[in-house]
């Protein structure tokens, strides 16, 4: 599959590198042109066990990078692995997320009318931020209708630093939040399909506040764990 990824920090890169791995086509969206510079070139920005190997095999061929949000609308998804970090009183900052769901959606305005893009919200966000927030983001900027031209999911991450290529190559599970778009589901299947062939991987297919939650649980019990 042709997949984008919105932001190439610790989670975009990560997962663009290990989609590369699995035969996708991937370009990462990012602002900061050193970091384009930097992957097109092979060389990861960020540091993480079994990632440099990654790139270096994959960047500029498998895995590009580019600062045109033009490029989103050759793929099949965009994921938006953008960083949301809290405020002092606990609250999310979501400008990041927004911005880039603003672009996506930008950039979707030249897209085909009767094709249809999914856009998957990677990052950790509060329940609710997706339907309410970002998917009409995407809609206001690109005049399209979500659930025709184009879609929304929620799939979070569960990558741990230090071990973030493991943890994505051999998942302890899987969440998908469609809220029942089987167009949304397929492509979520298609793009883990090279994981979930080779192993029993458990996947929850839900709701899209449902998803949100889950990493909000996950992280929950990690927190307790420690």
């Amino acid at each position: 599959m042709d997949v984008s990824i919105v932001g190439s920090g610790y989670v975009g890169t990560t997962v663009a590198a290990c989609l590369a791995e699995l035969g996708h086509d991937v370009v990462t969206v990012d602002i900061d042109e050193e970091i384009v510079a930097s992957l097109n070139a092979g060389e990861a920005p960020v540091h993480e066990p079994g990632l440099d190997d990654l790139v270096t095999t994959h960047g500029g061929d498998r895995l590009r990078a580019t600062s045109d949000y033009g490029a989103v609308v050759e793929t099949d998804l965009t994921f938006l692995a953008l960083p949301t970090p809290s405020h002092d009183d606990g609250r999310i900052d979501l400008d990041a997320m927004r911005a880039g769901a603003r672009s996506v959606g930008e950039a979707l305005v030249g897209a085909d009318p009767d094709g249809y893009h999914l856009v998957v919200v990677k990052s950790t966000v509060v329940p609710g931020t997706t339907e309410a927030d970002l998917a009409p983001l995407v809609a206001d900027a690109s005049g399209l209708t979500e659930g025709e031209a184009f879609g929304v999911a929620v799939n979070p991450e569960f990558l741990r630093e230090g071990s973030a290529v493991e943890d994505f190559t051999h998942p302890d599970k899987l969440v998908f939040g469609t809220d029942g778009d089987e167009r949304a589901l397929d492509r979520l299947r298609a793009v883990y399909e090279p994981l979930r062939a080779d192993r029993d991987v458990p996947t929850v297919e839900t709701g899209r506040r449902e998803a949100e939650m889950i990493k909000y649980a996950n992280n929950a019990f990690l927190a307790a764990k420690v």
